[in-house]
């Protein structure tokens, strides 16, 4: 595909970019003291949460009824965004909602009045106990919008879970969408090998019209892009091609595209038995014990699991129960990763993945075994189907794990912003998701 950028080009870009930073509103930083950020690459947004608070399990965020399905919002539409969770307590709460509106960079920019018709904050009223299971858990349920809570603004958000009432005092924040759908967005895709790799590394291309009711200058528009619903691969492009005028097409520079990468692991908790990848268990101790068969750092993934879109399936997943979200038990899942020459690498080992928001936190590090030359390691996850992946510390490490066989098919979601100066933010007005075999 033939893309040109003439130099004149090219120096307008960097000039409205120019303009366009210094005429930015910025807003409040609502974001508390101990705050994580993403992983991001070339031009690729970092959006910053709150550190989840130890007793914050499973959280599912998704829309409509699909546990798979990224929480995007449809502006003035019927379709809700649901959210769930747990909290390891023995009795449970009413709790608080607070939604934030932020640019494409994730910077909260907006004061509530401007981008809610209604009330910041909404109470979580609907939860129970767990029932019959070995860990004592309450399950949350919250589906919005409501007549508490409607939107006026896409943009990105995040919504914030606090104890009632106390917007300070927080138990965890997710990230969510908020679309006009304005325009239809194609997607196409360029594909190439470079040397060294088996696999191909890919870039997604999105083509679009301005929706005509906007007169704005070209370079008011932005496009990023994400893999397989992985928020922290998020990669952008804000410079436009002019190819096809009057629709302007957006794609990812060589130096941000999606190289070839190591497919996720799938883990399967529906059923506490030995068969699949369970390797044993031990249902005499409480936790009950579910040890999983050893992953090899040089193999990866199968790539042909059941894509999950990074989300975790808990409702669609466990049928052994009559109701997962309060009847599914917590169980201890030991996991182990067998190192090149089962030898100990540099650095430091994390497991991630969806069960805990892809987060190398403490309890996810891994241990070297010296004389079983693996590493292994333990975490407390709810029965349910998750995606994981090792994280390592040391740079030479993490190209080692990428190196597995990449997953077969991979699903691609593109938005496009709107850097519209009337509201001193970003715009979403379209989203598009298109799948592509590797």
């Amino acid at each position: 595909m033939k893309r040109l950028y003439g130099t004149l080009l090219a120096c307008t870009t960097v000039l409205l970019l120019s303009q366009s930073c210094a005429n930015t509103k910025e807003g409040e930083d609502r974001t508390p003291r101990r705050v994580r950020a993403l992983e991001g690459e070339v031009d690729a947004p970092r959006v910053k949460l709150a550190e989840p608070q130890s007793a914050v399990r499973t959280v599912q965020f998704y829309r409509g009824r699909d546990e798979t399905l990224l929480p995007i919002l449809p502006l003035r539409s019927s379709v809700q965004l649901t959210l769930e969770f747990d909290l390891i307590e023995s009795d449970g709460r009413p709790l608080s909602a607070y939604f934030y509106h932020a640019d494409r960079r994730w910077r909260r920019d907006l004061n509530p009045s401007e981008y809610l018709a209604t009330f910041q904050r909404a109470d979580l009223l609907d939860y129970r106990m767990s029932t019959a299971t070995e860990v004592d858990y309450v399950h949350y349920t919250y589906s919005f919008p409501t007549d508490d809570v409607a939107f006026t603004l896409s943009g990105n958000y995040v919504i914030r879970i606090t104890e009632q009432g106390s917007e300070d005092e927080v138990l965890f924040e997710r990230p969510f969408f908020v679309t006009e759908q304005a325009t239809a967005v194609e997607l196409a895709f360029d594909a190439y090998t470079t040397a060294g790799q088996g696999f191909q590394t890919v870039t997604p291309v999105a083509l679009f019209a301005p929706p005509s009711d906007i007169e704005a200058n070209v370079f008011d528009y932005s496009v990023c892009f994400i893999q397989n619903g992985q928020l922290r691969r998020t990669r952008c492009a804000s410079d436009p091609s002019l190819m096809q005028q009057p629709s302007l097409q957006f794609y990812l520079q060589p130096s941000s595209a999606f190289g070839p990468a190591s497919a996720d692991y799938f883990l399967d908790l529906s059923n506490l038995r030995v068969g699949g990848r369970i390797e044993g268990t031990d249902l005499t101790q409480s936790p009950f014990v579910i040890v999983l068969e050893p992953d090899y750092a040089r193999l990866g993934g199968s790539g042909i699991d059941p894509l999950l879109n990074g989300q975790t399936v808990v409702r669609g997943a466990v049928q052994s129960v009559a109701n997962p979200a309060y009847s599914a038990e917590y169980v201890t899942t030991a996991f182990a990763l067998v190192p090149p020459n089962e030898r100990r690498v540099p650095g430091e080992l994390y497991v991630i993945g969806s069960f805990n928001e892809w987060r190398p936190s403490a309890e996810a590090r891994m241990r070297f075994i010296p004389e079983r030359g693996r590493y292994e390691g333990e975490l407390l996850i709810k029965q349910g189907q998750y995606e994981y992946r090792y994280h390592a510390t040391d740079p030479s490490v993490r190209k080692t794990l990428d190196r597995g066989v990449p997953r077969a098919q991979n699903l691609y979601t593109a938005f496009v912003y709107y850097s519209d100066i009337r509201v001193n933010s970003d715009r979403l007005l379209a989203v598009n998701a298109q799948s592509r075999p590797n």
